[in-house]
């Protein structure tokens, strides 16, 4: 049996999902839809305390807000907390490893995500498209066998 994928989430995924909007500014389910299934299937997310804080900080900011009265993602993460297994990793930095300084510069402020994704293998989801091109030009997405993916094709693995 296959284990179940795992996630990690850029926290620009979690503000779009909190807005209910997409990359572009237009009003999108997917997401909320993403997250919200995570969770409610055998899935996990996984974090470290850099991106759990990262999360968190955006969240809590009121421009970060659904526009209309909707789903609390600040509550379905504390609630997910409850739940065995559904989010793994609080309690900890991920390492830094040996070609992250191979990380163009105009994504070494994702370094924290790239070391979380190195270290656990999980699925790095985001909406950086030059994040996306700049592991796959540098050689770290094919050397660690990391699967970075956009919100729509992740809500595909599912």
């Amino acid at each position: 049996m296959t284990p179940a994928p795992r996630f990690i989430l850029d926290e620009n995924v979690v503000i779009l999902a909190q807005q209910g909007l997409d990359e572009h500014g237009n009003p999108s389910p997917v997401c909320a839809d993403l997250i919200q299934q995570i969770i409610e299937i055998c899935h996990t997310i996984v974090v470290d305390d850099v991106l759990w804080d990262k999360m968190f900080a955006q969240l809590n900011r009121p421009e970060h807000y659904y526009p209309q009265p909707g789903p609390s993602l600040l509550r379905a993460f504390l609630n997910a907390l409850q739940i065995d297994g559904k989010i793994v990793g609080l309690g900890h930095t991920s390492s830094p490893f040996d070609e992250e300084l191979d990380i163009p510069s105009g994504s070494q402020d994702d370094t924290y995500l790239v070391r979380l994704a190195v270290e656990t293998g999980a699925i790095l989801v985001t909406t950086d498209t030059p994040l996306r091109q700049d592991l796959e030009s540098s050689g770290i997405r094919s050397d660690y066998s990391l699967m970075v993916v956009p919100p729509e094709e992740a809500l595909g693995l599912l």
